[in-house]
């Protein structure tokens, strides 16, 4: 998809409705987006509540997710003219430009799929590929600050499928674009197919989930319904 991930965390405008956001932002903000030259693929999450999150799960409501191939891409994306005539001015509409966060990032994909030489994999998550559906289903968890042990872990690829996840990605901040770093020190993506197969899996294994989320001291995550623009 490209070497370099943008990650643009996006906040609710105040006194607007979730249904104008998350439509706006689909069209025409979405439409527009697609015309942005540096982009090599695009998708949307959108965040959907969940019991098994605390109360921050709502400070943001959506996620613009976009590859690209380079970090002279990242450092030029916000003069790019396709950005600056149609979606910059677009941005006020629908939010909260103060709290909005980015994140350009390097991915290190630790578990891409199924493997189709396991006997007990079904065969529907073995043809699993996110590159071919429009939906799937996703937690993003964007790490502040690590906690006793580094976010990152050893038996990360065991905890991830342990919960049912068929891809597990972990992100870090582009030391191009954020020679001063990022908002965040790290980026953990979980997808599933499915919101019922993301429920089923953490409710039949919950330790593993808790180690996961657990770990990092501070950080902020939410479920989305990742929606593929291109």
């Amino acid at each position: 998809m490209g070497q370099l991930k943008m990650f643009g965390v996006i906040p609710r405008k105040p006194g607007i409705t979730k249904q104008y956001f998350h439509d706006h932002y689909r069209h025409p903000h979405g439409t527009m987006g697609r015309r942005i030259s540096y982009m090599r693929a695009y998708t949307q999450s959108h965040h959907f509540h969940t019991d098994l999150l605390g109360p921050d799960q709502s400070r943001f409501e959506a996620c613009a997710e976009v590859w690209m191939d380079n970090a002279h891409a990242g450092l030029n994306f916000g003069t790019e003219p396709n950005y600056v005539e149609h979606v910059l001015p677009d941005e006020p509409l629908f939010v909260d430009l103060e709290k909005l966060e980015w994140c350009f990032a390097s991915e290190d994909i630790i578990h891409g799929g199924v493997d189709w030489t396991d006997p007990d994999a079904e065969y529907g998550d073995k043809l699993f590929r996110l590159d071919e559906r429009p939906f799937s289903v996703k937690l993003l968890q964007f790490i502040i600050r690590d906690g006793a042990e580094p976010w990152e872990g050893a038996d990360d690829i065991e905890l991830g499928r342990r919960i049912g996840a068929l891809r597990h990605v972990r992100c870090h901040p582009s030391p191009q674009v954020h020679p001063e770093g990022a908002f965040c020190i790290g980026v953990r993506e979980l997808y599933w197919p499915t919101r019922m197969a993301m429920e089923e899996g953490i409710a039949a294994d919950v330790a593993a989930w808790q180690a996961l989320l657990n770990r990092p001291a501070e950080a902020v995550q939410f479920f989305a319904t990742a929606e593929r623009f291109m």
